[in-house]
């Protein structure tokens, strides 16, 4: 099990904290996880928190739309590829 320096996902707030690595985190430190106090504050299982528990709709639907461009360059270049290697 990898560990991270976790910052809170709260602004206001400048907690930061030694916690497993469930994003594979490379550079940034992760900031999609309240802090104990914060959690508890906002009523949230500090524990169960996961990088997607706690998006707000405006983050979902951004992300949804991400996923969908990523789809559709997936396709196009499938398609590319398939394209290629029925011409020869």
């Amino acid at each position: 099990m990898n560990y991270v320096m976790h910052f809170c996902r709260n602004k206001e707030c400048n907690n930061g904290w030694v916690d497993k690595d469930l994003t594979n985190a490379t550079v940034n430190p992760p900031k999609w996880k309240y802090c104990k106090e914060c959690a508890k504050k906002l009523g949230i299982d500090y524990d169960a928190q996961t990088p997607t528990s706690n998006l707000t709709p405006k983050e979902i639907e951004h992300k949804n739309k991400l996923r969908e461009r990523i789809n559709k360059a997936r396709e196009i270049k499938f398609k590319n590829i398939h394209s290629a290697l029925t011409e020869i």
